[in-house]
């Protein structure tokens, strides 16, 4: 099995919608929630009201895990957030996606409010998963965290735990990667999924109007070179979406098109000129280099290299920031489920 870390976002889940069926069926995706802003935290509950039937439309039958730390990372406080009906932010989300009869694998992080890990742990359900932020802390802190995880499952002994090991993107060495997963093996009833990206958070190190060769695969030689002594390690990256939120007063004439493309062993971008320089002509011919180049899938292999296609042939135009997005994960998924199946 395959776990993808993706957003809860319209691009992303659209991905995930439009991947093969048999791929499908060996994809696990971690979920991250969508982060409830400042701003609205009185009315947080109108964040999560088309949750469940959300997901359905998307994930259409998929198991997944949904971590729901990411909703309270941009407030200022952890406090427990009840409804008017006594439900705290878990119960409340878990309610919500029990309505659509999803296939839910709840998620909280290592070092989440209590109140939280409570819900997750007394929700009822018999597989869990925890999402350590390794990339946080030195390998010195790993037993310290594996004894706090030891004292909160020890209420609910013969549950199923996934353990998502994240190293974001982080270069670090095999060594420490083996000996988290040696440390957090320990955890009983659990599986490990070693996640990490080598995919760059934006394209300003890609040539313009060309495809630029950005960085090597390094998460994925990473994990197969673990694999070799932990025959039972999972793997799972950050796929090729951006990092962080679009800037205030960002101006879309003075930016590019662009796809991040997953080849076997690198990751590629291809960009335009600018937006106000002609940019969605100069994609028509980026796109169509792009279909030449030996590592380009063909455009029956992903919706995603079927969307590249029609634009190299100028059957769709590409002009915004967001179908990109979906283009470059749903490629990334299905590419990857290839290399590990």
């Amino acid at each position: 099995m395959y776990y993808p870390l993706l957003k809860n976002s319209h691009n992303e889940m659209k991905a995930l919608r439009e991947l093969h069926q048999e791929t499908r069926e060996l994809v696990v995706p971690i979920i991250e929630s969508k982060r409830i802003k400042k701003e609205n935290v009185h009315n947080w509950t109108g964040t999560f009201n088309t949750l469940g039937r959300y997901l359905a439309e998307r994930l259409v039958g998929m198991k997944f895990i949904y971590d729901f730390y990411c909703s309270i990372e941009d407030l200022d406080s952890e406090d427990e957030l009840i409804t008017s009906n006594g439900f705290n932010l878990v119960n409340h989300c878990i309610s919500k996606m029990k309505e659509a009869d999803l296939d839910l694998v709840p998620c909280f992080q290592h070092d989440s409010p209590e109140w939280l890990i409570q819900s997750v742990l007394n929700s009822g359900y018999k597989e869990i998963a925890v999402r350590i932020r390794c990339h946080d802390f030195k390998e010195s802190f790993d037993p310290y965290v594996l004894e706090k995880l030891r004292k909160d499952i020890a209420i609910i002994p013969d549950i199923e735990i996934t353990v998502i090991l994240d190293f974001y993107n982080q270069d670090i060495s095999l060594q420490r990667i083996q000996h988290a997963i040696d440390i957090f093996s320990e955890i009983p009833n659990s599986k490990i999924v070693y996640l990490s990206t080598s995919c760059p958070e934006d394209a300003s190190n890609a040539d313009v109007h060309a495809i630029t060769l950005v960085e090597a695969r390094k998460d994925l030689d990473s994990y197969l070179q673990l694999k070799g002594d932990n025959q039972s390690l999972l793997f799972g990256d950050y796929t090729t979406r951006l990092q962080g939120e679009v800037l205030s007063g960002f101006n879309h004439n003075n930016s590019y098109l662009k796809i991040f493309y997953t080849s076997e062993t690198d990751y590629y971008i291809a960009k335009s000129r600018l937006i106000k320089d002609n940019g969605e002509e100069t994609f028509y011919q980026i796109c169509s280099e792009l279909i030449e180049q030996d590592y380009y899938s063909g455009n029956e292999f992903s919706y995603g290299d079927g969307e590249i296609y029609k634009c190299a042939k100028e059957i769709i135009t590409i002009s915004g920031h967001q179908q990109p997005i979906a283009i470059a994960v749903n490629h990334h998924i299905e590419l990857t489920v290839s290399q590990l199946c």
